[in-house]
């Protein structure tokens, strides 16, 4: 990409969607970003399951190029009466960081957890993402807690 079509699209308006099928290359090259690499042909499947569940996806698109991705589930806990929903991954590639993207795509995500009847939503973060904690604190997030992983295999 040139620097006149990066600067076009930073500036151009964003616009949040749920994010469909044919968006499957972005979004892998997106997931890519986050540690997480994903075959784009097998990303339309995920999405089916993802919406089976009842859980979401959605993109934000600046100058027609998706330029973020965040995916949000809710599920119901014992210990509390009201579901939880959790924004299980957000990514903005490094140069549309700091335009807005991110807080829109959380906005969406908040918006989709109400609709829910989720009383929360919750987010975790990899402790190599440094600015990341800060991003969610400037957006009313609050540090509560650890993440811990076991993996199996």
């Amino acid at each position: 990409m040139s620097r006149d079509q990066a600067s076009s699209r930073r500036d151009a308006p964003l616009i949040v969607r749920p994010a469909a099928e044919t968006d499957a290359p972005a979004m892998a090259q997106l997931l890519a970003h986050l540690g997480y690499p994903a075959v784009a042909e097998d990303l339309p499947d995920r999405l089916t399951r993802l919406r089976a569940s009842e859980d979401d996806a959605y993109v934000a698109v600046s100058s027609g190029e998706i330029v973020g991705l965040a995916t949000v589930h809710s599920r119901h806990v014992l210990h509390g009466a009201l579901p939880v929903a959790q924004l299980t991954a957000l990514v903005v590639p490094p140069d549309m960081r700091g335009r807005g993207v991110g807080r829109a795509l959380v906005q969406v995500a908040e918006q989709w957890a109400r609709e829910k009847g989720a009383d929360r939503l919750v987010v975790t973060t990899a402790l190599h993402r440094a600015d990341a904690p800060l991003f969610y604190e400037r957006l009313g997030f609050e540090h509560t807690g650890r993440r811990y992983v076991k993996r199996f295999g």
